[in-house]
């Protein structure tokens, strides 16, 4: 059974959403600068790392999640 995830981990989740979703942002305004643009080319990179290490059950649970979160922030 999975653990729900701490408080302080939970922060760190979503500050990068928000950060991440601020830098897509910039990206569809034009706007985004240097900075910005290599955390999200990190963190691309980092997710595909972790794709590769959790495999393809874990993935499509992942995916699944983030779907759902995003489909819920839609409606907000």
């Amino acid at each position: 059974m999975r653990a729900e995830p701490t408080r302080e981990w939970q922060a760190t989740v979503d500050h990068t959403r928000r950060e991440a979703m601020r830098t897509i942002g910039e990206i569809r305004r034009g706007s985004v600068n240097k900075e910005d643009l290599d955390k999200i080319q990190n963190f691309i990179m980092f997710a595909l790392a972790l794709m590769l290490m959790e495999g393809d059950k874990k993935w499509a649970r992942a995916k699944m999640n983030a779907e759902l979160m995003s489909y819920m922030k839609e409606g907000e």
